[in-house]
Protein backbone atom coordinates (compact mmCIF):
# COMPACT_ATOMS: atom_id res chain seq x y z
CA UNK A 1 0.00 0.00 0.00
CA UNK A 2 1.11 3.39 -0.93
CA UNK A 3 1.86 5.67 1.95
CA UNK A 4 -0.69 9.14 2.31
CA UNK A 5 0.33 11.85 0.16
CA UNK A 6 0.23 14.31 3.20
CA UNK A 7 3.99 12.72 4.07
CA UNK A 8 5.44 14.67 1.29
CA UNK A 9 8.15 16.31 2.65
CA UNK A 10 10.45 18.79 -0.07
CA UNK A 11 13.92 18.35 0.49
CA UNK A 12 14.98 21.68 -0.78
CA UNK A 13 12.86 24.02 0.38
CA UNK A 14 14.59 27.34 -0.27
CA UNK A 15 15.64 26.41 -4.15
CA UNK A 16 13.01 27.00 -7.27
CA UNK A 17 14.09 24.75 -9.97
CA UNK A 18 11.56 27.01 -12.17
CA UNK A 19 13.02 29.66 -11.71
CA UNK A 20 15.75 30.62 -14.55
CA UNK A 21 17.93 33.13 -12.64
CA UNK A 22 18.85 30.37 -10.42
CA UNK A 23 20.67 28.51 -13.05
CA UNK A 24 23.81 31.04 -14.15
CA UNK A 25 24.53 31.04 -10.02
CA UNK A 26 23.41 27.68 -8.68
CA UNK A 27 25.90 24.51 -8.54
CA UNK A 28 23.11 22.90 -10.02
CA UNK A 29 25.10 19.62 -10.94
CA UNK A 30 26.19 19.33 -7.37
CA UNK A 31 22.70 20.00 -6.35
CA UNK A 32 21.74 16.71 -8.30
CA UNK A 33 24.64 14.98 -6.89
CA UNK A 34 23.24 15.12 -3.78
CA UNK A 35 19.63 14.26 -4.64
CA UNK A 36 20.72 11.55 -6.65
CA UNK A 37 21.94 10.06 -3.30
CA UNK A 38 19.71 11.03 -1.03
CA UNK A 39 16.81 12.20 -2.77
CA UNK A 40 16.36 10.33 -6.34
CA UNK A 41 12.68 11.12 -6.37
CA UNK A 42 11.98 14.01 -4.60
CA UNK A 43 8.92 16.10 -3.81
CA UNK A 44 9.37 19.60 -5.24
CA UNK A 45 6.81 21.98 -2.74
CA UNK A 46 5.01 24.66 -4.60
CA UNK A 47 6.90 27.45 -5.55
CA UNK A 48 6.72 30.01 -8.27
CA UNK A 49 5.06 27.06 -10.26
CA UNK A 50 2.22 23.96 -8.52
CA UNK A 51 4.10 21.80 -7.06
CA UNK A 52 5.72 18.75 -8.47
CA UNK A 53 8.03 14.89 -8.28
CA UNK A 54 11.30 15.43 -9.57
CA UNK A 55 13.17 12.29 -10.99
CA UNK A 56 16.85 12.35 -10.78
CA UNK A 57 18.35 9.92 -11.73
CA UNK A 58 18.60 7.51 -15.17
CA UNK A 59 16.67 5.09 -14.27
CA UNK A 60 13.70 6.30 -13.38
CA UNK A 61 14.06 8.76 -15.89
CA UNK A 62 13.94 5.74 -18.60
CA UNK A 63 10.85 4.53 -16.66
CA UNK A 64 9.03 7.68 -17.15
CA UNK A 65 10.37 8.27 -20.56
CA UNK A 66 8.80 4.64 -21.62
CA UNK A 67 5.71 3.91 -19.70
CA UNK A 68 3.53 6.29 -21.28
CA UNK A 69 0.32 4.60 -20.14
CA UNK A 70 1.14 5.62 -16.62
CA UNK A 71 2.65 9.04 -16.97
CA UNK A 72 1.02 10.92 -19.80
CA UNK A 73 2.65 13.71 -21.92
CA UNK A 74 -1.26 15.13 -22.71
CA UNK A 75 -1.04 17.52 -20.15
CA UNK A 76 2.27 19.81 -21.38
CA UNK A 77 6.04 18.98 -21.82
CA UNK A 78 7.43 21.58 -19.82
CA UNK A 79 6.86 23.39 -16.26
CA UNK A 80 5.54 26.60 -17.75
CA UNK A 81 2.95 24.70 -19.54
CA UNK A 82 1.79 21.89 -17.86
CA UNK A 83 -1.90 21.97 -16.71
CA UNK A 84 -4.33 19.95 -14.74
CA UNK A 85 -6.78 19.32 -18.01
CA UNK A 86 -5.13 17.87 -21.61
CA UNK A 87 -2.91 20.75 -23.48
CA UNK A 88 -5.14 22.02 -26.29
CA UNK A 89 -2.55 20.47 -28.92
CA UNK A 90 -3.11 16.90 -26.96
CA UNK A 91 -4.24 14.27 -29.33
CA UNK A 92 -2.80 16.43 -32.50
CA UNK A 93 0.69 17.47 -31.45
CA UNK A 94 3.34 14.51 -31.02
CA UNK A 95 5.04 15.76 -28.08
CA UNK A 96 2.00 16.01 -26.66
CA UNK A 97 0.25 12.95 -27.57
CA UNK A 98 -0.16 9.71 -25.69
CA UNK A 99 -0.02 6.13 -27.74
CA UNK A 100 -1.68 4.87 -29.66
CA UNK A 101 -2.38 8.19 -31.21
CA UNK A 102 0.85 8.97 -31.15
CA UNK A 103 2.14 6.38 -32.93
CA UNK A 104 0.00 7.08 -35.97
CA UNK A 105 1.51 10.98 -35.60
CA UNK A 106 5.01 9.81 -35.38
CA UNK A 107 5.34 7.20 -38.18
CA UNK A 108 3.81 10.75 -40.58
CA UNK A 109 6.80 12.71 -39.03
CA UNK A 110 8.91 10.11 -38.57
CA UNK A 111 9.05 9.10 -42.39
CA UNK A 112 11.02 12.57 -42.74
CA UNK A 113 13.52 11.94 -40.99
CA UNK A 114 15.03 8.21 -41.99
CA UNK A 115 18.58 7.85 -42.66
CA UNK A 116 18.84 8.38 -46.08
CA UNK A 117 16.86 11.51 -45.81
CA UNK A 118 19.14 13.03 -43.20
CA UNK A 119 22.01 11.79 -45.48
CA UNK A 120 21.07 13.82 -48.51
CA UNK A 121 21.43 16.77 -46.59
CA UNK A 122 24.76 16.48 -45.27
CA UNK A 123 26.24 17.90 -48.60
CA UNK A 124 24.18 21.48 -48.29
CA UNK A 125 25.06 21.17 -44.72
CA UNK A 126 28.65 21.10 -45.19
CA UNK A 127 28.93 23.78 -47.57
CA UNK A 128 27.16 26.62 -44.95
CA UNK A 129 29.19 25.18 -41.97
CA UNK A 130 32.78 25.57 -44.35
CA UNK A 131 31.82 28.85 -45.15
CA UNK A 132 30.53 30.25 -42.21
CA UNK A 133 34.02 28.90 -40.70
CA UNK A 134 36.56 29.97 -43.40
CA UNK A 135 34.79 33.47 -43.13
CA UNK A 136 35.70 33.26 -39.65
CA UNK A 137 39.16 32.24 -40.04
CA UNK A 138 39.44 35.07 -42.62
CA UNK A 139 38.58 37.75 -40.24
CA UNK A 140 40.63 36.52 -37.27
CA UNK A 141 38.43 38.34 -34.99
CA UNK A 142 36.47 36.80 -31.85
CA UNK A 143 32.98 35.87 -32.83
CA UNK A 144 29.68 35.29 -30.67
CA UNK A 145 29.23 32.03 -31.93
CA UNK A 146 25.62 31.67 -31.66
CA UNK A 147 25.15 34.55 -33.92
CA UNK A 148 28.16 33.44 -36.32
CA UNK A 149 27.66 29.39 -36.55
CA UNK A 150 25.10 28.30 -34.40
CA UNK A 151 22.00 30.27 -35.17
CA UNK A 152 22.28 30.45 -38.93
CA UNK A 153 23.20 26.92 -39.22
CA UNK A 154 19.56 25.45 -37.38
CA UNK A 155 17.73 28.18 -38.85
CA UNK A 156 19.02 27.21 -42.89
CA UNK A 157 18.71 23.31 -41.99
CA UNK A 158 14.94 23.66 -40.14
CA UNK A 159 14.16 25.74 -43.42
CA UNK A 160 15.72 23.13 -45.65
CA UNK A 161 13.46 20.19 -44.37
CA UNK A 162 10.50 22.04 -43.46
CA UNK A 163 10.62 24.10 -46.99
CA UNK A 164 9.99 27.59 -45.61
CA UNK A 165 10.95 30.72 -47.23
CA UNK A 166 14.90 31.52 -46.84
CA UNK A 167 13.50 35.03 -46.19
CA UNK A 168 11.26 34.31 -43.14
CA UNK A 169 14.30 31.84 -41.51
CA UNK A 170 15.45 35.20 -39.10
CA UNK A 171 12.20 36.09 -38.37
CA UNK A 172 11.41 32.16 -37.31
CA UNK A 173 14.48 31.87 -35.38
CA UNK A 174 13.76 35.15 -33.84
CA UNK A 175 10.71 33.69 -32.54
CA UNK A 176 11.48 30.69 -31.83
CA UNK A 177 14.02 31.43 -29.35
CA UNK A 178 11.68 33.55 -26.68
CA UNK A 179 9.05 30.96 -26.90
CA UNK A 180 10.41 29.01 -24.19
CA UNK A 181 11.77 32.24 -22.20
CA UNK A 182 10.65 32.49 -18.85
CA UNK A 183 11.59 34.51 -15.48
CA UNK A 184 11.86 38.53 -15.77
CA UNK A 185 13.66 40.77 -18.52
CA UNK A 186 13.95 43.65 -18.59
CA UNK A 187 12.05 46.25 -21.15
CA UNK A 188 12.11 50.01 -21.61
CA UNK A 189 13.63 50.07 -17.95
CA UNK A 190 10.91 48.37 -16.22
CA UNK A 191 10.80 44.55 -15.16
CA UNK A 192 8.94 42.26 -17.56
CA UNK A 193 7.38 38.75 -17.89
CA UNK A 194 9.25 37.03 -20.55
CA UNK A 195 6.40 34.49 -20.39
CA UNK A 196 4.27 37.15 -21.98
CA UNK A 197 6.88 37.27 -24.60
CA UNK A 198 7.13 33.44 -25.17
CA UNK A 199 3.02 33.66 -25.25
CA UNK A 200 3.37 36.15 -27.93
CA UNK A 201 5.89 34.54 -30.02
CA UNK A 202 4.21 31.14 -29.96
CA UNK A 203 0.87 33.02 -31.10
CA UNK A 204 3.20 34.67 -33.97
CA UNK A 205 4.57 31.16 -35.15
CA UNK A 206 1.47 29.23 -35.24
CA UNK A 207 -0.06 31.91 -36.87
CA UNK A 208 3.05 31.88 -39.83
CA UNK A 209 2.65 28.20 -39.62
CA UNK A 210 -1.33 28.10 -40.07
CA UNK A 211 -0.96 30.52 -43.68
CA UNK A 212 1.91 28.73 -44.72
CA UNK A 213 -0.03 25.45 -44.49
CA UNK A 214 -3.16 27.04 -46.31
CA UNK A 215 -1.32 28.06 -48.67
CA UNK A 216 0.83 24.78 -49.34
CA UNK A 217 -2.32 22.75 -49.78
CA UNK A 218 -3.05 24.38 -52.80
CA UNK A 219 0.21 23.82 -54.59
CA UNK A 220 1.07 20.78 -56.45
CA UNK A 221 4.61 19.46 -56.39
CA UNK A 222 6.23 21.46 -53.40
CA UNK A 223 9.00 19.78 -51.60
CA UNK A 224 9.61 20.50 -47.67
CA UNK A 225 7.97 18.59 -44.71
CA UNK A 226 5.48 21.47 -44.27
CA UNK A 227 3.83 21.07 -47.94
CA UNK A 228 4.31 17.29 -47.97
CA UNK A 229 2.11 16.86 -44.90
CA UNK A 230 -0.10 19.24 -45.93
CA UNK A 231 -0.44 17.61 -49.54
CA UNK A 232 -1.08 14.38 -47.43
CA UNK A 233 -3.60 15.88 -45.11
CA UNK A 234 -6.37 14.70 -47.25
CA UNK A 235 -5.63 10.80 -47.30
CA UNK A 236 -6.82 8.16 -44.99
CA UNK A 237 -3.45 8.17 -43.53
CA UNK A 238 -2.53 11.42 -43.21
CA UNK A 239 -2.59 14.57 -41.19
CA UNK A 240 -5.45 17.05 -40.55
CA UNK A 241 -4.49 20.84 -41.60
CA UNK A 242 -4.42 21.29 -37.53
CA UNK A 243 -2.20 18.52 -37.07
CA UNK A 244 0.24 19.86 -39.27
CA UNK A 245 0.09 23.35 -38.00
CA UNK A 246 1.04 21.93 -34.62
CA UNK A 247 3.74 19.78 -36.11
CA UNK A 248 5.35 21.69 -38.16
CA UNK A 249 5.95 24.79 -35.88
CA UNK A 250 7.06 21.70 -33.27
CA UNK A 251 9.62 21.21 -35.43
CA UNK A 252 10.66 24.19 -36.39
CA UNK A 253 11.01 25.46 -32.87
CA UNK A 254 12.88 21.82 -32.33
CA UNK A 255 15.30 22.21 -35.00
CA UNK A 256 16.13 25.97 -34.57
CA UNK A 257 16.46 25.70 -30.68
CA UNK A 258 17.80 22.59 -29.64
CA UNK A 259 20.00 22.70 -31.97
CA UNK A 260 21.26 25.88 -31.72
CA UNK A 261 22.26 24.88 -27.65
CA UNK A 262 23.59 21.52 -28.67
CA UNK A 263 26.59 23.44 -31.06
CA UNK A 264 26.91 26.51 -28.27
CA UNK A 265 27.51 23.52 -25.23
CA UNK A 266 29.57 21.59 -27.41
CA UNK A 267 31.79 24.45 -28.40
CA UNK A 268 31.62 25.89 -24.51
CA UNK A 269 32.75 22.27 -23.49
CA UNK A 270 35.63 22.59 -25.78
CA UNK A 271 36.93 25.87 -24.25
CA UNK A 272 36.56 23.85 -20.69
CA UNK A 273 38.58 20.91 -21.38
CA UNK A 274 41.53 22.20 -23.00
CA UNK A 275 42.76 19.07 -24.01
CA UNK A 276 39.85 18.17 -26.12
CA UNK A 277 40.74 20.42 -29.48
CA UNK A 278 44.21 19.00 -29.72
CA UNK A 279 43.04 15.90 -29.44
CA UNK A 280 40.07 15.93 -32.13
CA UNK A 281 42.93 17.40 -34.43
CA UNK A 282 45.06 14.15 -33.53
CA UNK A 283 42.29 12.04 -34.39
CA UNK A 284 39.09 13.05 -35.88
CA UNK A 285 37.93 9.71 -35.96
CA UNK A 286 36.67 10.88 -31.94
CA UNK A 287 34.36 13.78 -33.15
CA UNK A 288 31.34 10.80 -33.30
CA UNK A 289 32.10 10.06 -30.19
CA UNK A 290 32.95 14.10 -29.14
CA UNK A 291 29.36 14.77 -30.41
CA UNK A 292 27.59 12.14 -28.23
CA UNK A 293 29.50 13.01 -24.75
CA UNK A 294 28.69 16.72 -25.52
CA UNK A 295 24.84 16.16 -25.72
CA UNK A 296 25.32 14.15 -22.31
CA UNK A 297 27.54 17.06 -20.54
CA UNK A 298 25.43 19.70 -21.20
CA UNK A 299 21.52 18.24 -21.95
CA UNK A 300 20.31 20.91 -24.20
CA UNK A 301 16.54 20.13 -22.12
CA UNK A 302 16.75 20.81 -18.85
CA UNK A 303 13.20 19.02 -17.90
CA UNK A 304 10.54 17.26 -19.31
CA UNK A 305 7.02 16.78 -17.81
CA UNK A 306 4.34 14.10 -17.44
CA UNK A 307 1.26 13.53 -15.33
CA UNK A 308 0.80 10.40 -13.23
CA UNK A 309 -2.49 8.88 -14.82
CA UNK A 310 -2.49 6.21 -12.13
CA UNK A 311 -1.08 5.24 -8.27
CA UNK A 312 2.55 4.42 -8.59
CA UNK A 313 5.46 4.13 -6.67
CA UNK A 314 8.58 5.27 -8.17
CA UNK A 315 11.74 5.44 -7.15
CA UNK A 316 10.11 5.00 -3.22
CA UNK A 317 7.75 7.86 -3.84
CA UNK A 318 3.90 7.58 -3.64
CA UNK A 319 2.95 9.26 -6.58
CA UNK A 320 -0.75 9.78 -6.90
CA UNK A 321 -2.77 10.32 -9.53
CA UNK A 322 -2.68 13.15 -11.34
CA UNK A 323 0.88 14.22 -9.67
CA UNK A 324 3.04 16.32 -12.06
CA UNK A 325 6.02 14.29 -12.47
CA UNK A 326 9.30 16.27 -13.85
CA UNK A 327 12.15 14.30 -15.41
CA UNK A 328 15.40 16.20 -15.42
CA UNK A 329 17.79 14.56 -18.12
CA UNK A 330 20.31 17.18 -16.98
CA UNK A 331 20.81 15.76 -13.84
CA UNK A 332 19.83 11.37 -15.68
CA UNK A 333 23.22 11.91 -17.81
CA UNK A 334 25.40 12.44 -15.01
CA UNK A 335 24.31 9.79 -13.05
CA UNK A 336 27.09 7.97 -11.13
CA UNK A 337 25.59 4.48 -11.57
CA UNK A 338 25.60 4.65 -15.04
CA UNK A 339 28.65 7.14 -15.98
CA UNK A 340 31.91 6.88 -15.00
CA UNK A 341 33.55 10.19 -13.93
CA UNK A 342 30.22 11.73 -15.00
CA UNK A 343 31.54 15.27 -14.20
CA UNK A 344 34.44 14.69 -17.15
CA UNK A 345 34.32 16.14 -20.79
CA UNK A 346 35.62 12.71 -21.82
CA UNK A 347 35.54 12.68 -25.21
CA UNK A 348 36.19 8.85 -26.11
CA UNK A 349 33.06 7.62 -23.67
CA UNK A 350 31.98 4.85 -25.36
CA UNK A 351 29.35 3.23 -24.46
CA UNK A 352 27.36 6.21 -23.52
CA UNK A 353 23.55 5.69 -22.72
CA UNK A 354 22.70 9.81 -22.54
CA UNK A 355 18.92 10.39 -22.79
CA UNK A 356 19.79 13.58 -24.72
CA UNK A 357 17.27 12.97 -27.52
CA UNK A 358 15.13 11.43 -24.90
CA UNK A 359 13.93 7.19 -25.18
CA UNK A 360 10.91 5.28 -26.12
CA UNK A 361 7.86 6.49 -27.84
CA UNK A 362 8.88 10.02 -27.53
CA UNK A 363 12.76 9.75 -28.52
CA UNK A 364 13.90 12.49 -30.46
CA UNK A 365 12.86 12.09 -34.44
CA UNK A 366 15.25 14.46 -35.66
CA UNK A 367 18.28 13.48 -33.57
CA UNK A 368 20.42 11.80 -36.53
CA UNK A 369 19.86 15.25 -38.16
CA UNK A 370 20.98 17.41 -35.14
CA UNK A 371 24.09 14.38 -34.85
CA UNK A 372 24.50 15.43 -38.48
CA UNK A 373 24.99 19.13 -38.20
CA UNK A 374 27.31 18.91 -34.75
CA UNK A 375 29.38 16.14 -36.47
CA UNK A 376 30.04 18.24 -39.49
CA UNK A 377 30.09 21.76 -37.20
CA UNK A 378 33.28 20.00 -34.85
CA UNK A 379 34.89 18.19 -38.27
CA UNK A 380 35.27 21.28 -40.03
CA UNK A 381 36.42 23.27 -37.42
CA UNK A 382 39.31 20.65 -35.95
CA UNK A 383 40.15 21.44 -39.90
CA UNK A 384 40.50 25.02 -40.17
CA UNK A 385 41.67 25.79 -36.17
CA UNK A 386 44.19 25.08 -33.81
CA UNK A 387 42.05 25.46 -30.96
CA UNK A 388 38.84 27.54 -29.83
CA UNK A 389 39.10 29.75 -26.39
CA UNK A 390 36.70 31.90 -24.49
CA UNK A 391 36.47 35.75 -25.59
CA UNK A 392 34.09 37.23 -23.44
CA UNK A 393 31.74 35.87 -20.43
CA UNK A 394 28.93 33.35 -21.86
CA UNK A 395 25.23 34.37 -21.35
CA UNK A 396 22.61 31.83 -20.99
CA UNK A 397 19.58 31.55 -22.60
CA UNK A 398 16.58 33.01 -19.67
CA UNK A 399 14.78 29.73 -19.23
CA UNK A 400 14.06 26.93 -17.30
CA UNK A 401 13.81 24.36 -20.02
CA UNK A 402 15.96 25.35 -22.58
CA UNK A 403 19.72 24.79 -21.35
CA UNK A 404 21.89 26.52 -23.79
CA UNK A 405 23.74 29.87 -24.68
CA UNK A 406 21.95 32.84 -26.53
CA UNK A 407 25.48 34.59 -26.38
CA UNK A 408 29.39 32.87 -26.87
CA UNK A 409 32.07 34.89 -27.76
CA UNK A 410 34.91 32.85 -28.62
CA UNK A 411 38.24 33.11 -30.49
CA UNK A 412 39.05 30.31 -33.00
CA UNK A 413 42.82 30.07 -33.24
CA UNK A 414 44.70 29.06 -36.43
CA UNK A 415 49.03 28.47 -36.18
CA UNK A 416 49.27 28.63 -40.18
CA UNK A 417 48.49 32.36 -41.95
CA UNK A 418 45.25 32.57 -43.94
CA UNK A 419 45.37 31.70 -47.53
CA UNK A 420 45.62 34.73 -49.48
Amino acid sequence: MLPPACDRVDPIPGIDLARPDLYPVLDLQGLFADLRRTHPVFWHGPKSRAGFWAVTRHADTIRVYRETDTFSAAHGMTLDTLRADPDPGAGMMVEVTDPPEHRRLRRSIGSFFYAGAVSALAPAIDALITRLLTDIRARGEPVDFVEAVASPLASYVAGLLLGLPSGDLDWISTRSAQVFLAGTGTGNGRPVDLREQAAQANAELLGYFSKLVRSARHRSGASGVVRRLAAGSGDRDGLTTGEVVLNALNLAIAGTQTTRCSLSNMVLALTQFRDCFPALRGDPSLVPTAVEEAVRWANPIRHLTRTATRDVELGGEAVRAGDPVVVWPLSANRDEAVFDLPHAFDIRRYPNPHLGFATGPHSCPASGLGRLQMRVTLSRMVELFTDVELAGPPQMVPSNFIHGYERLPVRFVTASPVPQ
